[in-house]
């Protein structure tokens, strides 16, 4: 370096053209998206000691500084993730509020319907096309469940998952870069000098967690190359220094079209850890937010309505005679027919060998819409487990035996509505299983009846009433399966002199029934019991099933009497122009059937478009939250960050000068030494 003025009048020339070319690259780079404005650090050369003074060296750059904020970064990028994750599940849930609560595309207005032709049916039960309306209106019910189905599993669950490849896609990519930028940055910080960083680097990089926060949640650990280590969620890590660890994109454990997020241990394993779990914020995690939250559990409440609704229409057919005076046959296809309670259950993957459950929904009041879990213990036990992982039953290696074949006996799930065997036992230890009840309920709804003199509007023959009932228990038939039963209270069954009746009998206890003939003898085992009350005292009784009312005493006797035969039992003679059990549909309108008997259908229904439209509002309440904040956080890094043309212009002007000053000490430092030489020649 020179010495005295000449010296000091080059540095002060470079210093100015370092200036000139920092405030250039800024102008130049005022609409670059993620750029940082960049400010030239300059200082004095330590001066030089002569005659007992240090005199003046001239200056020096010290450094080219960007205007960034850490902490305004970090704001940006937070609340970047929040108003994606938000804003995703607003889309997606409005999308699904717009189909369910539109009058066309939801099920209020084809439930109403039908609830219209069954009236016009009550009115008089002779006339054939009241009948072929209310047929009518039963299949357009079913065909808009369907619909309903396939509109919100292949349009919105399908538009989630394209949207789950393409997002883990564009994360893979922007990881793979920042990864490729860390080692770029980590090779100029170790070339470069003191105090010059590569800036330009930074800021790319930083454009692209950026990029990335929009899609899920960042977190940034700074390390002492330069270098970053980038984790997402709950602390999974994504880059590592120079090695990007990307994310897949899996098929559920039991559910192939539901997919998830899986994770190499190390890199290249074929074995992915799934990791769905740990995906917080950005539209990644809202896109699984709504799926888990609202669009999954959509889809298993209308299938429960569904299922209720045929339940509930094939019973009462069961109850009463059709046109024909014989016993009605199901409305709608069963909702235990056997290859749809085979579909109740999935099996894991890593089950070595799969195994066949059938779940059968013994009563439609009871059921939710949630999942099950079941698990074979080490000790050989099945284990079934809400949604909390509350245990509900654990079937042991005896009941496996007797649910399995030949036996297949069905034990009930308690409190579920729920019962259960194995069709084809194959269980090991370890082996997982998922209980879906509801969920296909609206595709599998299906109209069977077709002839409409089959339409059950008339009464059935049973007379029931209690000869000994302290405490006023109900005891309400509930389903007429099979008049041919051996058992079934008729008079080919009971002959003179015992009357076409059965009596029930309830134990002391009040926890176990049994079976007994109108004289008081009980019917040949096993048929007369004792049998033990279930959790939802819904009996069964021989062809038939009864429900029991409110809290039993002990000892109470019910009778069930027959009373379409030869007098005195001639009460319930089958008429033409009968429409008791049509009125008894029609009931169905108001009577509260599901939830555990808190709602009609109508008002379940209005229950899931208020928990989706509540769902909604609360998404854009929160979308709009913060999008606010994130405006405001990008105007508060604009103010530190932003490239301003007015100091632009301004910092030229004075580098300018110093450019002109700088070269007049050069030209002044020039003609002294010219003078100086003329002198000595």
């Amino acid at each position: 370096m020179s010495f005295g003025i000449l010296g000091t009048g080059v540095s002060g020339l470079a210093a100015a053209q370092k200036g000139l070319d920092t405030t250039g690259h800024n102008i130049a780079n005022v609409n670059t998206a993620g750029y940082n404005r960049q400010t030239v650090e300059q200082i004095s050369t330590v001066g030089i000691p002569f005659g007992g003074v240090y005199l003046g060296n001239g200056t020096q750059i010290s450094s080219i500084s960007r205007s960034f904020n850490e902490f305004s970064y970090s704001e940006v990028i937070y609340n970047k993730s929040q108003f994606n994750y938000n804003n995703t599940q607003t889309v997606n849930a409005g999308r699904l509020d717009n189909f369910l609560a539109n009058t066309d595309t939801g099920i209020t207005k084809s439930i109403e319907e039908a609830f219209n032709s069954i009236n016009g049916v009550t009115e008089d039960p002779t006339i054939i096309s009241a009948r072929n309306v209310f047929l009518s209106t039963a299949e357009s019910a079913a065909k808009r469940f369907n619909n309903m189905f396939t509109e919100v599993e292949q349009q919105h669950l399908g538009n989630i998952n394209q949207e789950i490849e393409t997002t883990v896609a564009a994360i893979n990519e922007i990881s793979t870069r920042i990864a490729q930028l860390n080692g770029e940055i980590a090779v100029a910080n170790s070339v470069a000098e003191n105090g010059f960083p590569a800036n330009d680097l930074l800021d790319k990089r930083e454009l692209l967690i950026s990029q990335l926060s929009e899609r899920v949640e960042v977190n940034i650990i700074d390390l002492p190359d330069g270098t970053i280590n980038l984790t997402v969620g709950t602390g999974l890590t994504l880059v590592a220094g120079t090695f990007p660890v990307p994310l897949s994109v899996e098929r559920n454990e039991f559910d192939t079209n539901k997919l998830e997020i899986g994770i190499s241990p190390t890199p290249g394993a074929p074995k992915k850890s799934i990791v769905t779990d740990q995906i917080d914020g950005g539209s990644l995690g809202g896109l699984f937010k709504i799926r888990e939250e609202l669009l999954l559990p959509a889809i298993r409440e209308m299938g429960k309505i569904s299922i209720a609704y045929a339940d509930a229409f094939n019973r009462q057919q069961s109850l009463g005679r059709d046109l024909n005076g014989a016993q009605g046959t199901n409305l709608f296809k069963d909702i235990n027919d056997p290859q749809t309670a085979l579909s109740r259950t999935l099996n894991s993957r890593n089950n070595p060998v799969g195994t066949d459950f059938s779940i059968n929904i013994t009563n439609a009041a009871l059921v939710t819409s949630d999942e099950y879990k079941m698990v074979v213990d080490a000790g050989g036990n099945l284990v079934v487990t809400d949604k909390d992982q509350n245990t509900l039953v654990t079937f042991t290696a005896a009941d496996i035996a007797g649910m399995s074949p030949p036996t297949n006996t069905r034990l009930e799930i308690p409190g579920t509505g729920l019962n259960i065997n194995i069709a084809n036992n194959n269980l090991a230890p370890g082996d997982k299983f998922l209980i879906r009840a509801t969920y296909s309920g609206s595709r599998d709804i299906e109209r069977t009846l077709e002839d409409p003199t089959l339409v059950a509007a008339a009464g059935n023959q049973l007379d029931v009433a209690a000869t000994t009932n302290p405490n006023n228990v109900e005891f309400n038939l509930y389903e007429i399966s099979n008049t041919a039963d051996a058992n079934f209270p008729n008079e080919v069954n009971f002959p003179l002199p015992l009357a076409p009746q059965i009596q029930v009998a309830i134990n002391a206890a009040g926890t176990q029934y049994s079976i007994q003939d109108s004289a008081g003898a009980p019917l040949a085992a096993p048929a007369g019991g004792p049998f033990n009350i279930p959790a939802d005292q819904i009996i069964d009784l021989p062809g038939m099933r009864f429900e029991l009312k409110g809290k039993l005493a002990g000892n109470e006797v019910f009778t069930i009497t027959n009373q379409d035969g030869t007098a005195p039992y001639n009460t319930k003679k089958f008429g033409p122009g009968d429409n008791t059990n049509a009125l008894k549909m029609l009931d169905f309108q108001n009577k509260k059937t599901l939830d555990g008997g808190t709602n009609t259908f109508s008002e379940s229904y209005a229950e899931l478009v208020t928990f989706v439209g509540v769902k909604t509002q609360s998404g854009q309440i929160n979308a709009d939250s913060f999008a606010v904040l994130l405006s405001g956080a990008e105007q508060r890094m604009a103010a530190i960050s932003g490239v301003n043309l007015d100091e632009e212009a301004a910092n030229l002007i004075r580098y300018q000068q110093a450019y002109s000053a700088s070269a007049r000490i050069i030209s002044i430092a020039n003609e002294t030494f010219d003078s100086l030489m003329q002198a000595v020649r």
